[in-house]
């Protein structure tokens, strides 16, 4: 995965550079971002574990700024609801076509930005606080959690939760690091165990996990200077284009790793043919 081209390493580092700084700016939309942009460059399966190990650190630096405000309580039904989600993800990524997973992650950005155009600015809050641990809080932890083991993309049915229950946003975020955190860290783990932290992901997710943080740190600082209102319809606008890019055009018409070892080994056993 460590790539020999200068400028697709310019385009992925500049891509996760973005995505980390609109996470910073508007505390989700790392993976969202990265993952509706970095197929268009790169292999599905190797954006998605790029996105699933190179989140893991600069999340934790986030979650330490919130830990005060993080209540294991208030995280106990996403928590389960993710941890059974989590590996049904982790088992269709294996096992389902990338053509269908890149469509599928297509429809379900799309979704998403509907939703975010659709959503009020400022819901009226529920004049009681709900259970944290309710069935809802436990449905949108098992599909953040199965979003995370296909496609990387946790944040959106989390988000929705808890965009709707009357909280500080003190409490937001560390309701939603909080569940991060897990969840980043439970994929790394997964993964690994699947043999799929090879070397090569792993030396590549070391080069890009210092500009991740980068990204987000500029992102905090920049946050509260931008009008979020604009910012958000923008982003949403463009997330829809690359979502329905995704969708109709499904996987880009480029060679995996396998088939490419595939084909050269092939060549030598044309040569032999020829040969009288």
């Amino acid at each position: 995965m460590m790539f020999s081209d200068p400028q697709l390493w310019c385009i992925v580092l500049s891509i996760v550079f973005i995505s980390a700084l609109i996470q910073g700016i508007i505390g989700f939309g790392y993976a969202l971002v990265a993952m509706a942009t970095l197929p268009l460059v790169i292999n599905f399966r190797e954006a998605n574990l790029l996105v699933a190990f190179s989140i893991v650190l600069p999340v934790i630096w986030i979650f330490w700024n919130y830990r005060q405000h993080s209540n294991l309580r208030i995280l106990s039904g996403a928590i389960i609801g993710s941890l059974i989600g989590l590996p049904f993800g982790m088992l269709i990524f294996t096992m389902v076509n990338i053509d269908y997973l890149v469509r599928g992650t297509g429809l379900v950005i799309l979704l998403i930005t509907i939703d975010g155009f659709l959503q009020r600015s400022s819901p009226a809050a529920e004049s009681d606080q709900q259970s944290p641990a309710t069935l809802w809080s436990a449905l949108a932890g098992f599909c953040s959690g199965f979003l995370a083991g296909t496609t990387s993309i946790a944040g959106p049915p989390i988000v929705i939760y808890a965009v709707r229950q009357p909280w500080t946003q003190d409490q937001y975020k560390g309701f939603i690091f909080g569940f991060f955190i897990l969840i980043s860290i439970s994929r790394a783990v997964g993964l690994s165990l699947m043999g799929l932290a090879t070397s090569e992901v792993l030396l590549t997710t070391a080069v890009i996990v210092p500009v991740v943080i980068l990204g987000m740190k500029l992102g905090t600082i920049l946050g509260p200077r931008i009008n979020p209102v604009l910012f958000k319809r923008c982003l949403l606008s463009l997330l829809a284009v690359f979502s329905l890019y995704m969708l109709i055009m499904g996987s880009p018409t480029r060679a995996d790793s396998t088939e490419l070892k595939v084909e050269l080994t092939k060549v030598p056993n044309l040569n032999d043919q020829i040969r009288p």
